[in-house]
Order: structure tokens, then C-alpha cells, then sequence
């Protein structure tokens, strides 16, 4: 009756959800452009990585391509107020990548944070939702130890130099003494060109040069 009420559609194809369907309709579901980045201690995300800042392991779930009616599942989690899907897709990639042992080489999340403004705007922190998700699954405590300096101008139409200087030294970190030498999962929605995440690692290791560094996605950008 709810479902009648109010109708919901899928944020790929834009048709009405069945009753059964939870946030994807079944042929997107289906669908999705799932990616295999293995193995994840040596791919294409790590090496990005690696000419910057160490990071022992890294994966993704998603090959992100912004003209892909797939990209309206990311345009939705980060504009359109869609929590709930940010949730289910949290749960979903993290059964996804339960089949490799990055959760087993981890003892916390960190969700990368957004800027004061756009955190005004928006009301929330879709990789926060993530985690919150992700959590739901693989049991993992969520910490939020970074934040930013700055209120940062966005980043989608900048090159990837223009990127790596709107994120230098613009993210610290604050790790509790007794927390110190953890194996931390940064987690964002969306791997460009890496420099938000080299940013982010590096603010965590000038708190802590003990941590361990690993990463993961919702979405890698091919």
C-alpha cells in the first residue's frame, strides 16, 4: 500500500521499483559495472598510491565512467539526499568484498569528511553513510579522526594537478593516543585521481606515523 502511495524509482533507468526491490531495480542490479582490483595489496588503485603515500592494501567495487547512467546512483548519494541508498550501497559493497581479507587487515574505518560548507548544505556525509553501512556487515568501528582546514571549491571539473593542490594540507587528523598503530580503512565514494585520499593518508600518518594505511571506494574511475 506504502509502495502505491508513494512510488519509488530506480536511480539508473529511472523506472518504478517493484515492491521487492529494494534501491536498484533487477536488471540494474544486475547490471552493475562491478570491478576487480585485485590483488588488492598490488592494482591499479595502490600504485596510484604509492609514488605519494604507503598504503598496504586497496580495492573498489564499481568501474566509474561519468557519461554511465550508473552514475546517477553517485550524483543521488551526494546531491539528491538518498541516505538510504548511501546505506544499501555500504551493505552491498561490503558483501562484495568480503571475498577478499581487506576487512581482516583492518581495525577501523575512517570516512573521508566533507567541508564545513558543503557538510551545511547537505546535511550529511554520504561516506560516513557508507561506512555506516559497511559496518552493518563487516562489524567494523567507524571513527571520524579526520577533518578539513579549508572549505574546499569542488573538484569535478578540476585536472588532476588542479586536484592534488585544492587537497594539499587541506585535511588533519586526530587520533587518541591509545587508538595509535591501528589498521585504518579510509573509505570514500569515488577514487579520480587519488589526491583526496593521498591528502587524507597523509594527515593520518603525521597524527600517527605508526598507523597503517588501506583504502577503498565505492566507485573507481576508468
Amino acid at each position: 500500500m506504502e509502495n502505491l502511495m508513494l512510488p519509488r524509482f530506480c536511480p539508473v533507468c529511472s523506472q518504478r521499483l517493484m515492491p521487492s526491490e529494494r534501491f536498484l531495480c533487477m536488471a540494474c542490479a544486475m547490471d552493475l559495472p562491478r570491478i576487480d582490483l585485485e590483488p588488492i595489496n598490488d592494482n591499479a588503485m595502490t600504485r596510484k598510491m604509492w609514488s605519494q603515500v604507503p598504503v598496504a592494501m586497496g580495492t573498489s567495487v564499481i568501474a566509474y565512467r561519468h557519461q554511465s547512467p550508473f552514475h546517477n546512483i553517485l550524483i543521488n548519494i551526494k546531491y539528491h539526499g538518498a541516505t538510504e541508498l548511501a546505506l544499501e550501497m555500504g551493505r552491498w559493497a561490503a558483501w562484495e568484498t568480503m571475498s577478499t581479507n581487506l576487512f581482516e587487515q583492518t581495525d577501523v574505518m575512517v570516512p573521508i569528511p566533507l567541508s564545513r560548507k558543503k557538510m551545511r548544505k547537505r546535511g550529511y556525509n554520504q561516506s560516513l553513510l557508507l561506512c555506516q553501512g559497511m559496518a552493518q556487515v563487516n562489524h567494523l568501528p567507524v571513527k571520524n579522526w579526520l577533518y578539513r582546514f579549508n572549505d574546499e571549491n569542488s573538484q569535478t571539473h578540476l585536472s588532476e594537478e588542479e586536484r592534488v593542490e585544492n587537497t594539499i594540507d587541506a585535511f588533519g587528523a586526530n587520533i587518541p593516543v591509545e587508538e595509535r598503530g591501528k589498521r585504518i580503512l579510509l573509505v570514500d565514494d569515488v577514487f579520480t585521481t587519488g589526491a583526496t585520499m593521498t591528502a587524507c593518508a597523509r594527515a593520518i600518518l603525521k597524527s600517527d606515523n605508526t598507523a597503517i594505511i588501506n583504502i577503498f571506494t565505492l566507485s573507481y574511475t576508468i
